[in-house]
C-alpha cells in the first residue's frame, strides 16, 4: 500500500487521499488500459472504487466512488510485467514507493498482466464515475 505522505508529493495525490477518503488499494481495481512509449513515457489507466460493508439485496457488497484514475509516468526507466498478453487485467494491490529519485509502481494481478515501473515522474489524474 502506498503512503500517504508519498502520494501527497505527487501531483492529483491529494485529490485521489479526498475521493476515497484514504489510501487505495485498488483491490480488484480494473486495469483497463497500460501502454508504454520509447519517449520515456507511459500510463496506467485504471477503474476503481471503495468497497463498502453494505450487502445489495443480492448478496455482493455495494461498491461506492467509481473513478477512472490515470498514473502518466514519465521519464520510465524500467518496466517489467509478465503476462502482458492478458492486458487489460485485474489489480490485486498496487504500491507507489519513492526509491531515490525515481518512483516505483508496482502491481500484483489477481487476473492479466503484473507489473513494475520506475519512473522520474508520476502524476495522478482523477474522473469520477465509471467507464464507457
Amino acid at each position: 500500500m502506498s503512503s500517504t505522505s508519498i502520494l501527497h508529493d505527487i501531483p492529483g495525490g491529494k485529490p485521489l487521499l479526498e475521493w476515497f477518503g484514504r489510501v487505495p488499494r485498488f483491490h480488484d481495481a480494473k486495469l483497463l488500459e497500460i501502454a508504454f512509449s520509447n519517449s520515456g513515457a507511459g500510463l496506467l489507466r485504471i477503474h476503481a472504487w471503495n468497497m463498502t460493508d453494505e450487502v445489495d439485496a443480492a448478496g455482493y457488497f455495494v461498491l461506492d466512488k467509481h473513478a477512472i484514475v490515470t498514473l502518466t509516468l514519465e521519464g520510465v526507466s524500467a518496466i517489467n510485467c509478465t503476462d502482458f498478453d492478458m492486458a487489460p487485467g485485474i489489480i490485486f494491490d498496487l504500491e507507489i514507493t519513492k526509491v531515490d529519485e525515481h518512483f516505483r509502481v508496482e502491481w500484483d494481478a489477481s487476473y492479466g498482466v503484473t507489473g513494475l515501473v520506475t519512473a522520474r515522474h508520476i502524476r495522478i489524474n482523477l474522473e469520477p464515475g465509471k467507464p464507457d
